[in-house]
């Protein structure tokens, strides 16, 4: 699975276009920010849900659910700024929105691997 995420990534990002480049991310409505966030947290609370099933955690540890869903946010946010980017289309930006929510840590770790694969040195710093 981690191998499909990265190679996506690559390639959103070799069709990255001038025009994507130069938004701002204030350029964005609150509606779409809005969307963007939901769909992510939604990706954090079925990741939390799947990990109460399994007996990973406890259905009552409000501290680690809102630690998921904050990550999830996060992860989700950083997710749509790449698409938004690379061009990428609006449903398959949310699709990757959603599923980088339900990623958190393990979406934002393979961000840094693909981050330090095109930037190279620049990521390190």
């Amino acid at each position: 699975m981690k191998r499909y995420v990265a190679a996506l990534l690559v390639w959103i990002g070799s069709g990255a276009t001038a025009q994507a480049v130069d938004k701002d991310p204030l350029d964005y409505s609150l509606r779409q920010y809005g969307a963007v966030f939901a769909v992510a947290l939604i990706g954090g609370l079925v990741s939390f849900i799947a990990k109460v099933r399994r007996g990973h955690l406890r259905g009552f540890n409000i501290l680690h659910l809102v630690g998921e869903l904050a990550t999830s946010a996060f992860a989700g946010l950083l997710m749509f700024w790449i698409c938004e980017w690379a061009g990428v289309p609006k449903l398959i930006t949310i699709c990757l929105v959603g599923i980088f929510g339900h990623m958190g840590t393990r979406g934002i770790a393979l961000f840094e691997e693909w981050a330090e694969r095109r930037f190279g040195s620049i990521a390190r710093s």
